[in-house]
């Protein structure tokens, strides 16, 4: 709507909505349904399109891009192979920048690798196939770059052959911090060194035992934030956050009482990364961060266990550099050159 005489045609019950919408779920942390609200269920979509849609899909999504966060490129790969669609991906550790951009890239994660010169004409054979009929079928196939550059090829996204790494919080050495977590704290805790490279991806887990005070105010909740970085340069890796009223996931928040304890299940924004043998890895947690603004009735002080009933899980796969392929215009990657 822009104020001239055609706003009644275009003005609609949801662009209404929007201006308490957003407000209401802020100061309220849930999707507004007890309100008889349908306005944040109609914006989700995607149970619907993989009713109805007919077509392939071909996703285009950055790994470091925060601010459509990697969370609406999965699981919604392999959720659209399990419908039935014909799917690849195109995964770089790009922000919120177009492959071939330089500008957006340079000097970020994964630089040079991280330019895709190539990566129209791939779309363009994608369309050909698919739109004209012209062509071989490109393959259904998700190319995924890790954050050191190496790019590789995977069947699916994540990966369907990870194993997973439990690390229970008492297995770490606390460096900074406590066990109260409030708007100024930061708990930084040493989670070991690795004896051989690591390779993380997809989604780890962070399943944290949190209590809330007994002096809360009603309605009672609190806000988590962590961050997974690298031991050696503080590197972040990714991170996690979670709304204790959303403890066990789901669209729908619990209603939480002062003193009450729960077990906060927080998955990770999906990643590939690598930690090389002997670095370490550091998990941060705070209230909030990475920009992410807590419900206003989530912002009271929380005190998390960091002993065996919390676990961090590390979903981890084994490639090397026989895996890697190297783009159109690039040279070798440093840590897989062959010396003479």
């Amino acid at each position: 709507l822009d104020g001239d005489g055609g706003d009644i045609e275009n003005a609609c019950e949801g662009y209404l909505e929007g201006y308490y919408a957003g407000a209401a779920a802020y100061m309220t942390g849930d999707n507004l349904a007890w309100m008889g609200s349908d306005y944040w269920e109609e914006r989700y979509f995607l149970d619907r399109a993989m009713e109805v849609y007919n077509g392939s899909i071909y996703i285009i999504h950055g790994m470091q891009d925060w601010n459509v966060d990697p969370h609406m490129a999965f699981p919604t790969h392999q959720i659209a192979i399990d419908a039935g669609y014909e799917v690849k991906g195109l995964y770089g550790q790009w922000g919120h920048e177009y492959p071939d951009r330089i500008s957006g890239h340079e000097g970020g994660i994964a630089y040079p690798w991280s330019l895709r010169w190539d990566w129209a004409d791939d779309l363009l054979e994608w369309f050909d196939f698919y739109l004209r009929d012209l062509g071989p079928q490109p393959r259904l196939i998700a190319e995924i770059q890790d954050d050191i550059g190496g790019w590789r090829v995977e069947k699916t996204y994540p990966p369907a052959d990870q194993e997973w790494l439990a690390i229970t919080l008492d297995e770490c050495s606390l460096e900074s911090g406590g066990e109260s977590i409030t708007l100024t704290s930061t708990t930084v805790l040493d989670c070991g060194t690795m004896e051989n490279d690591l390779r993380i991806v997809g989604m780890p887990t962070l399943h944290i035992t949190a209590s809330l005070s007994l002096l809360q105010q009603l309605p009672a909740s609190g806000h988590l934030f962590a961050e997974l970085q690298r031991g050696s340069d503080g590197t972040h890796l990714g991170h996690a956050v979670m709304d204790l009223r959303f403890a066990d996931g789901g669209k729908t928040g619990q209603v939480l009482v002062p003193g009450q304890t729960v077990l906060a299940k927080m998955e990770f924004f999906a990643m590939d990364v690598v930690v090389s043998a002997g670095d370490s890895i550091r998990l941060v947690i705070t209230q909030t961060g990475m920009d992410y603004v807590p419900s206003a009735v989530s912002t009271q002080p929380v005190t998390v266990f960091l002993d065996e009933s919390s676990t961090l899980s590390l979903s981890t796969v084994s490639r090397t550099c026989e895996d890697l392929f190297v783009p159109v215009m690039h040279e070798v990657y440093p840590h897989c050159a062959v010396e003479e």
